[in-house]
């Protein structure tokens, strides 16, 4: 089976958010194979599965039992809408920012990824499931990490959330604490050291520290 990628409108309107089970992933990745899809899969811990035939059919089909996919004439798999729109960006992203969301009993992600017609956001689920939604179009990719960010510590006070860019080599984390009405941030890289909270920072300070751990 050949897997072809139909092309969709920059202004595509997306649903409130797509769920893919990770061969259908993996099969999406596969259209259009290379560095980006490559990193993208690493983001979404499914690397190791890209050159798994039997994940990838499984994937493939999945897609046309759900109508997310359609067989054409000569057997190539075509995808087209919102389904397209998350494959383009995820085959051609230039920035993945991993967001942890950390609770006192555990913690969730999110992986934020920036592409040049494209910001999606993608959130993993029970059984290697990831929901994909479109980034907020009236919000910078920046405003919509701390949104994130901020949320969960609106709704976990004791909380923490940590920002990195998956491209950076140097592995280098934003820490995130509320602290009453102000935020509370610090940095760390993989290694041995203590972390230095930068203590009483407003919104905005916050916001220009994620640029800057963005690269923006």
């Amino acid at each position: 089976m050949i897997l072809t990628q139909a092309t969709t409108p920059a202004d595509q309107v997306f649903p409130d958010a797509i769920g893919f089970g990770f061969a259908e992933l993996v099969a999406l990745l596969n259209l259009v194979r290379g560095d980006a899809s490559t990193a993208s899969a690493a983001a979404l811990r499914i690397a190791d599965d890209l050159d798994d035939d039997k994940v990838l059919f499984a994937g493939a089909s999945s897609l046309v039992a759900r109508g997310f996919a359609t067989v054409e004439e000569g057997g190539e798999l075509s995808i087209k809408g919102p389904v397209a729109a998350v494959t383009h960006a995820l085959s051609t992203a230039t920035r993945r920012m991993e967001i942890s969301l950390l609770t006192a009993d555990g913690g969730d992600s999110v992986i934020s990824v920036d592409a040049p017609n494209y910001g999606i956001i993608l959130q993993p689920r029970a059984y290697l499931t990831w929901f994909a939604m479109a980034q907020k179009p009236d919000i910078t990719a920046a405003e919509g990490n701390f949104w994130i960010m901020r949320k969960h510590l609106e709704e976990n006070p004791a909380g923490g959330a940590t920002i990195k860019r998956r491209e950076d080599s140097s592995g280098r984390q934003l820490l995130l604490k509320r602290e009453g009405t102000t935020w509370t941030v610090g940095y760390n890289s993989p290694g041995p050291g203590d972390i230095e909270p930068i203590t009483g920072l407003s919104d905005a300070d916050v916001l220009e520290r994620i640029r800057a751990i963005r690269q923006d």
